[in-house]
């Protein structure tokens, strides 16, 4: 709903151009379609974050479960990793045959 919102204000920009300005009818459509073109990607980007948060919720709760997933062809558990959560990320513990490897949990699987 509230991305429909903004390409509601594109609408409303180029009604207003085209009322109160004087610029040609090309020019006008040039400029309403760089205003969608720029709501579409800022909508897509937002979209696309969405997802990869998700994504490393998924994950962080299956570390938290004590589920075994691959990261970088490696498989990441709750033993043999910490999770640091400031950089979301997978760090291998000194006991392990994975020491100071650091995988990101935006690249696990």
């Amino acid at each position: 709903m509230g991305y429909l919102l903004w390409f509601g204000i594109v609408v409303v920009i180029f009604i207003w151009m085209h009322y109160f300005t004087a610029l040609t009818l090309r020019k006008k459509g040039i400029v309403s379609l760089l205003l969608a073109m720029i709501v579409g990607n800022a909508i897509l980007y937002n979209i696309m974050n969405e997802l990869k948060s998700k994504h490393i919720a998924a994950i962080e709760l299956k570390f938290t479960n004590g589920e075994t997933f691959v990261c970088n062809k490696v498989k990441v558990n709750n033993k043999d990793f910490t999770y640091s959560v400031g950089t979301q990320s997978f760090i291998g513990n000194e006991n392990s045959q994975y020491t100071q490897q650091i995988f990101s949990a935006s690249e696990c699987e």
